[in-house]
């Protein structure tokens, strides 16, 4: 199965298959035996390189992406697409400074979030990032280039077919903050709706998590200890259908005082 890169809007062309050639050797009348051997080392190494794989296109489509660019492609191979959907690649934005980030948001669609206006003693900003809102599978801007890729993929002998796209939105914002070794990540994602789920849900159950449930400014939020990770504090704001996630390793009284300062009821 082939993975979306997670990964923002436009211009980019389709990946092409690179097919592999091979060189012929012609000996010629007067080569000692180790002059031959010579030559046929230097022309082994001299082999062209084995055609690339999809996945090595797909990655060299991603590797070519600039900030703010999403592409669809689709992949016409069952057994390497069994689903037979298309799939999306995108590149988000990078800041360095907290300006640039705050300068970049203001003028587009995202989760709201922004540095708390007091920080836990000790830290200071490290980077902020944005990343692209996918086409929801439900939406007619997915039907659409799910027919466009499907059309050429059916007239075409080519098995990886793309197609750019612009990006109204961005799904979520990240910021991150150092103090010594310790990062703290804030995450605000948009809530999307879930698909229906047959029957009745049964609550599942992790023995690598610990979970409690913590009120901060009113709101009731969730501490999820993991054994294996970092640990998360998470709450949701359903005015404005944003989810909020703070993460940290071992660091709970910190992400605690992050909340407090960014919790709104």
């Amino acid at each position: 199965m082939l993975g979306t890169k997670l990964k923002t809007v436009i211009s980019l062309v389709a990946v092409m298959g690179i097919a592999g050639t091979v060189s012929a050797y012609a000996s010629t009348s007067s080569v000692s035996p180790k002059d031959l051997n010579n030559k046929v080392a230097v022309s082994m190494i001299k082999a062209d390189p084995k055609p690339a794989t999809v996945q090595d296109q797909i990655d060299k489509l991603y590797a070519s992406l600039k900030p703010g660019q999403v592409i669809a492609y689709y992949v016409k191979d069952l057994k390497l697409n069994p689903s037979d959907r298309i799939s999306f690649a995108g590149r988000g934005f990078v800041f360095q400074k907290y300006n640039d980030y705050l300068a970049k948001i203001k003028n587009i669609n995202a989760p709201s979030l922004a540095k708390p206006a007091s920080l836990p003693k000790g830290y200071t900003f490290k980077a902020g990032f944005l990343y692209p809102q996918n086409p929801d599978p439900t939406s007619a801007l997915y039907e659409k280039l799910d027919k466009e890729l499907k059309e050429q993929a059916a007239q075409g002998k080519k098995i990886l077919y793309t197609k750019p796209l612009e990006v109204v939105e961005e799904s979520s914002a990240v910021l991150t903050f150092v103090k010594n070794k310790v990062e703290v990540s804030v995450v605000a994602s948009f809530v999307k709706p879930s698909d229906p789920i047959g029957g009745t849900p049964v609550p599942g159950s992790n023995p690598d998590q610990k979970t409690e449930t913590l009120g901060i400014n009113g709101v009731e939020c969730t501490y999820t200890t993991e054994l294996n990770g970092r640990d998360h504090l998470d709450w949701t704001d359903s005015a404005n259908q944003v989810h909020y996630s703070i993460s940290a390793k071992n660091a709970k009284t910190d992400v605690i005082n992050f909340a407090k300062s960014m919790v709104k009821k």
